[in-house]
This record gives structure tokens, C-alpha cells and sequence, in this order.
């Protein structure tokens, strides 16, 4: 089997895990919580970031990260529920217009998840934006730190 045919069936592989809920566990020791569905966690997180209806906004970060919970890239910081939520609402106010979707498998492994995703490239948001998101499960389910990265932007206007 060449190695772009071993790459796809063990994309496959994971995602069937992913979809079946198998990478899902419980904890060790901890007895009382298992961790939400992988596939489940990374669509609540891109659906917050979507969302435009303030208060159904405001209840997906809570669902999504834990109280304390945190999210920063190289121009947002959010810690908690109040200003994850503002820092979304924020963002989508500077680029009306843009979702977030889905542009990668999801990766997992013990406590952690990477994925990535793409905005824009469409005539009511025009630029390509595309990150990676890293993030840290806790243990009940909810991301407990989020770190972003850009992978593709525009370039900063220069004068």
C-alpha cells in the first residue's frame, strides 16, 4: 500500500473512532464523569464562534468552556465565560459576514484536541482565513484553554 492510501485509511480509522464515540472514555481514578464526544465539543466550539444571537451565543461558550476557561491567539485573550463571549462577539464585528467551518479531521490524544478550520472565501466575507486550534479537555468535558493559530491571513495593510 503506497503511503497516500496508509494516510487515508488511518484518517478513516480515526474518524470512525471519532464518530463513534470511542475515543470518549472515562477518566481514571475519577469515577463520576466522562469527557463529551470529541466530534461534539469541536462543532459547540465553532457554532459559539458563529453564532450572532447574543444570549444563545453566550450559553454555547458555556457550554463549551469551563468557568475558568481560556482562549488566546496572537490578538485575542479570553479567560472565563464574560469575556470569552465578548471576545467572540468582538471578533465578529470585525469581520461580519465570516463562519468558522471545519477544514481538517480532528486529532485527539489523552486530554487534548487539534483541529483546523477556514473562514471566508465567499462574496459577503472575501478574505481566506484559515487556523489551527489546540485546546485542552477537562474533565468534564468542556475545554479548559484553547490556543489559536493562523495559519493562512491576509497580510497587515502597510503605510
Amino acid at each position: 500500500m503506497n503511503r497516500r492510501n496508509v494516510l487515508i485509511a488511518s484518517a478513516l480509522t480515526v474518524l470512525g473512532r471519532l464518530s463513534s464515540g470511542a475515543l470518549a472514555a472515562e477518566r481514571a481514578g475519577d469515577g463520576k464523569s466522562k469527557m463529551v464526544g470529541v466530534n461534539n465539543i469541536v462543532v459547540q466550539y465553532l457554532a459559539a464562534w458563529n453564532e450572532q444571537d447574543a444570549k444563545k451565543r453566550r450559553d454555547l461558550v458555556a457550554a463549551t468552556w469551563t468557568e475558568d476557561g481560556t482562549y488566546v491567539d496572537r490578538v485575542r485573550d479570553g479567560r472565563g465565560h464574560d469575556s470569552i463571549d465578548g471576545m467572540i462577539a468582538k471578533a465578529q464585528g470585525q469581520f461580519p459576514g465570516y463562519r468558522l467551518n471545519l477544514a481538517s479531521g480532528i486529532e485527539a490524544h489523552h486530554d487534548y484536541v487539534r483541529f483546523s478550520w477556514v473562514a471566508g472565501a465567499t462574496a459577503d466575507a472575501p478574505l481566506y482565513i484559515k487556523g489551527t486550534d489546540f485546546a485542552f479537555i477537562a474533565d468534564d468535558g468542556r475545554f479548559k484553554s484553547v490556543v489559536g493559530f493562523v495559519d493562512a491571513a491576509p497580510a497587515p495593510a502597510t503605510r
